[in-house]
């Protein structure tokens, strides 16, 4: 029976798992589960469900039975890009974001027999990236990205053993694949016209990693919690580079795209060009702190620090057997916090509200800002419910991310590290919307 659980459980998440957009700063997503959304992400110190796995896998030793508990978030991003008026021969160029939903995955078994071992599996995404422009033969930044997207599933097993009856640690495996896709065109030097398409696309190596947790309960009104995950280097050691003609027949894009595909052949006339690309793209570390107090039997309040390495994540060097493809995609992220904070009122025993608060703040410097990751700082609201029935727990969420305003724009000058990067004022926002269904054995 429980196997068949498992099994249910990991066809069900690989079938939701596609692009995700972004939709914290950097590409984290810090959304694996309904209930935890609700409450801002707010979760570290109470990890009450399945979601524990990524929260706080100690979280597991205060729960009881065996429970499987399925979630699903669809983000809703929306990116806008207006160009700096100064920086513009003629009308100032815009740019929209394309009307995507993208689903998220949250999934999760755990057991607690009453002993002193609990233990559990979760597959979730805690880092993707989908920015996918409109329009992109005419996008302004399209030498730099028209449609990026970044794929990251873990699968984390994890145990967690209860010293007395207030304090647990947890012990678990973060193992981690990865999709990278990048689309982008390139222009002819003579009108600007669109000459190559270039299409990045790859599946990195697995990836094993730790993650710890810890829970302190001295009572039944205080919870103190710490979770880690380790940071990663995700390889791929066999993607693909396609370079393509798109240009008009007879044009000066045509005859460009011509000569430098033939060139890059050993001379062979060509109008599509593939080869095989090696890179490593590195994702931080997480550390979180949380603490829950319990004001009555029906208020409890959450609030979290949480600390992402996004330093790690300095560039995207991509290596290929043609030496003229090689390229370097810098970052130079930095060390990223948050402010998590979450409340939870019981109306009655079957019913639970919820409401949070988040201050996230962006690791991407000004040079970096770009079509393919468009950063800010975000200040985000979050509200929803829990339905409790004898076995069942039914949870919704929503939340909206409200990015601020990012320019690359610097005492009237464009900040932007890169020559393809269009210099002006991105806008982003995000609607997330959970729900999520639990059942306990």
């Amino acid at each position: 029976m429980k196997r068949r659980i498992v099994m249910a459980l990991l066809v069900t998440t690989w079938s939701l798992t596609g692009a995700v957009g972004a939709f914290a700063t950097g590409f984290s997503i810090y959304e694996a589960g309904t209930r935890a959304t609700a409450l801002g992400g707010a979760f570290t110190a109470s990890a009450d469900d399945g979601s524990a796995l990524f929260y706080n896998p100690a979280g597991l030793s205060f729960q009881s039975g065996t429970s499987i508990d399925l979630n699903a978030m669809a983000i809703q991003p929306r990116f806008k890009f207006a160009e700096a008026t100064s920086m513009s021969s003629g009308a100032p160029a815009t740019g929209e974001g394309a009307d995507n939903t993208f689903l998220v995955p949250g999934a999760y078994v755990t057991h607690n027999g009453g002993g002193k071992l609990s233990f559990g599996i979760g597959v979730y995404a805690p880092f993707g990236l989908g920015v996918e422009w409109n329009d992109p033969n005419a996008w302004i930044g399209r030498q730099a990205s028209y449609d990026v997207s970044i794929e990251t599933v873990y699968v984390t097993p994890a145990i967690s053993y209860l010293f007395g009856e207030t304090f647990a640690v947890s012990l678990g495996l973060d193992l981690a694949h990865q999709n990278l896709k990048l689309n982008r065109l390139s222009l002819d030097p003579t009108h600007g016209e669109n000459a190559i398409n270039q299409a990045i696309d790859g599946s990195s190596d697995l990836n094993v990693t730790p993650t710890l947790g810890l829970m302190f309960r001295p009572d039944e009104k205080l919870s103190v919690g710490l979770m880690y995950h380790h940071k990663k280097a995700m390889k791929y050691t066999d993607g693909s580079l396609e370079l393509s003609n798109v240009a008009a027949s007879g044009t000066a894009a045509d005859n460009f795209a011509t000569v430098l595909l033939a060139n890059l052949n050993g001379g062979v006339p060509t109008d599509a060009l593939k080869t095989t690309v090696e890179s490593e793209l590195n994702l931080p570390w997480i550390l979180s702190l949380g603490l829950s107090y319990r004001f009555s039997e029906k208020f409890r309040a959450e609030a979290n620090y949480v600390r992402f390495g996004w330093s790690e994540f300095k560039s995207l060097e991509l290596k290929t057997p043609i030496g003229a493809l090689n390229q370097t995609l810098d970052f130079d992220y930095e060390d990223s916090w948050q402010i998590r904070a979450g409340v939870e009122f019981s109306v009655n025993e079957k019913l639970d509200l919820m409401g949070g608060y988040v201050r996230d703040t962006t690791p991407q410097p000004i040079q970096s800002v770009s079509p393919i990751l468009p950063d800010s700082d975000r200040n985000d609201y979050s509200l929803g419910l829990r339905y409790k029935l004898t076995n069942w727990d039914f949870n919704f969420a929503y939340m909206a991310v409200i990015g601020e305003d990012r320019t690359n724009i610097v005492d009237g000058r464009s900040a932007a590290g890169s020559a393809t990067y269009p210099t002006g004022t991105y806008k982003s926002l995000a609607n997330i919307f959970g729900v999520g269904a639990s059942y306990h054995f």
